[in-house]
């Protein structure tokens, strides 16, 4: 990604509703995990790095990796936390495995070709018991110019979501959905560009949103972290789930013990 682009983006991500009302969620989801004191957590794909600032435990001690090079240098720039320019399939010695109580990918695994080989890599660099968070976008019949714009390979569902995590040797703790309230309007949008009866926007759904609807559609998707406390919702435009790494079990003289 060229420097201006990278900056670009990094603006985008910092100021607009989406993003901003995202990393409340996000915050407000981990806050409420079953962290150790002090958790390592890695997250894979920073971009520019605000999430790093903004969604994580106060004690949380972060690194972070970003396949760009503009946009590492630009999350490293933010603070005192590591970011490494590296991607999943190519990740440095100072990631080792077994490090790490919690991995975490927002926007990523769409982007990766192999998804269940990354989930694997994820799983290697956990502690047992280590989970990953990650969020996706949902649905596949949701299909649009965002998801050219951002080269994915693929929408998901919850079911799906499971399945590969399970193939990457994780056991669910939480699957939900989120970006719910603004479901509709988004689906109709995606749904009539498909149709050919409006035409996508170049770069994807950022181009509709003029700044001036920020205020209302930032509370209105910030209020769902409010609701996500209490349950889980059944569709929305992303997918957020949090796994934890199997404890493998092992046969020996003092009968079956955990690894």
């Amino acid at each position: 990604m060229e420097k201006s682009y990278a900056e670009h983006y990094a603006v985008l991500e910092g100021e607009h509703w989406w993003f901003r009302a995202r990393r409340m969620i996000l915050r407000d989801l981990l806050a409420r995990l079953g962290w150790p004191p002090q958790p390592r957590i890695l997250e894979i794909g920073v971009g520019p790095g605000h999430n790093l600032l903004e969604i994580y435990p106060s004690d949380a001690r972060l690194e972070g990796v970003e396949p760009d090079a503009a946009l590492a240098r630009l999350a490293a720039a933010r603070g005192p936390v590591r970011v490494l320019q590296a991607s999943i399939d190519r990740l440095p010695p100072e990631i080792q495995d077994g490090s790490y109580d919690g991995v975490t990918m927002f926007d990523v695994l769409e982007h990766i070709e192999d998804d269940v080989h990354a989930l694997q890599v994820v799983n290697q660099k956990l502690k047992p018991g280590g989970r990953i968070v990650l969020a996706a976008p949902a649905y596949m019949w949701l299909w649009g110019q965002q998801d050219v714009v951002n080269q994915h390979y693929r929408r998901y569902n919850s079911r799906e979501l499971r399945e590969k995590l399970r193939a990457a040797d994780f056991t669910a703790e939480r699957i939900t959905y989120f970006n719910t309230f603004l479901f509709p309007p988004i689906a109709v949008v995606r749904l009539l560009a498909r149709l050919g009866s409006r035409q996508a926007a170049p770069g994807g759904d950022f181009a509709y949103l003029q700044r001036s609807s920020n205020a209302p559609l930032f509370t209105l998707f910030a209020s769902e972290r409010i609701f996500l406390r209490f349950f889980d919702f059944p569709f929305g435009v992303s997918v957020f789930a949090t796994a934890q790494k199997r404890l493998a079990r092992v046969t020996g003289p003092d009968n079956l013990r955990m690894q």
